[in-house]
């Protein structure tokens, strides 16, 4: 399982290494060249490239509710589309031009928009053996995102480290310090890239090939999608100032061992293998 992703982890992890390893020496310089915050493109990704962390609750949420038979694991899933839902929805209110109750507003739209991702997913139609293996990719994915997240926003409060932006209005870089130097606690959270970890949940889709026959012989495809997608948010990042080239590198890594940890750990319990009719 592991083995057919073999190529695609070498080049992943030749790439960060090289990535941060041009971090130590061009981080400050790449910013002040990259520094855009008005790009229309940056923004967009500012506002749109952490959409594989907020939906992936949704659409987990709804697989466990209509695909496990216990009422506990239905129930949870339930939670999960209300809770992913209202989380999606606290994060789009940036997206409508209201400034009165915008946080509410986005909140509502999220559990409507969750309601009907809910409503409609009865009429999907799987066998009895696709319905298990999307229930593991379900509790796959949700425990990779808590996982990813925890670590992310641990490591952004101990590192401490000062956004690029925050140089920028202080109108001095000496506060600027190495991806390696922990600064401790201090309300500054540039390292690693929240954003970029959040889009790197995409690489969950390395685990499709293994739940579809369908889907089997397109695993560098899964790679390909999820490394552009992933790299094009981190790109963005440093063009709205808002990390460095090592946080988003840390950013992508941290998501992308996770994934890679998932499908051994899977592989190892043979779990996909004993699934039968």
């Amino acid at each position: 399982m592991i083995k057919k992703y073999k190529s695609e982890i070498i080049f992943f992890y030749l790439f960060t290494s090289l990535s941060l390893v041009t971090a130590h020496f061009v981080d400050l310089k790449l910013n002040i060249f990259l520094n855009n915050p008005k790009s229309p493109f940056a923004i967009w990704f500012c506002n749109m490239g952490e959409l594989p962390s907020r939906l992936l609750p949704i659409l987990a949420g709804v697989v466990l509710f209509y695909f496990c038979e216990k009422k506990a694991y239905r129930a949870f899933g339930l939670f999960s589309v209300i809770a992913g839902s209202a989380y999606f929805g606290y994060h789009i209110e940036r997206y409508f031009f209201i400034e009165e109750n915008a946080l509410v507003f986005g909140i509502i739209f999220g559990l409507c928009f969750g309601a009907f991702v809910l409503f409609f997913g009865q009429f999907i139609y799987f066998d009895e053996k696709m319905k298990r293996k999307l229930v593991i990719l379900a509790f796959t994915g949700l425990a990779v995102m808590a996982v990813q997240t925890l670590t992310v926003e641990n490591l952004k409060y101990l590192w401490g480290r000062v956004r690029f932006r925050d140089l920028i209005a202080a109108g001095s870089y000496d506060a600027f310090t190495s991806f390696y130097v922990p600064n401790g606690i201090n309300g500054n959270k540039s390292f690693p890239s929240g954003h970029t970890a959040s889009a790197g949940m995409c690489y969950l889709l390395l685990l499709l090939p293994f739940v579809s026959e369908k889907l089997k012989d397109k695993t560098k495809l899964m790679f390909v999608i999820s490394f552009v997608y992933t790299e094009i948010v981190a790109f963005t990042r440093l063009v709205m100032g808002a990390h460095y080239l090592s946080d988003v590198a840390v950013g992508s890594l941290i998501s992308f061992t996770y994934v890679i940890i998932a499908i051994s750990v899977l592989e190892k319990k043979k779990i996909f293998e004993n699934i039968t009719d």
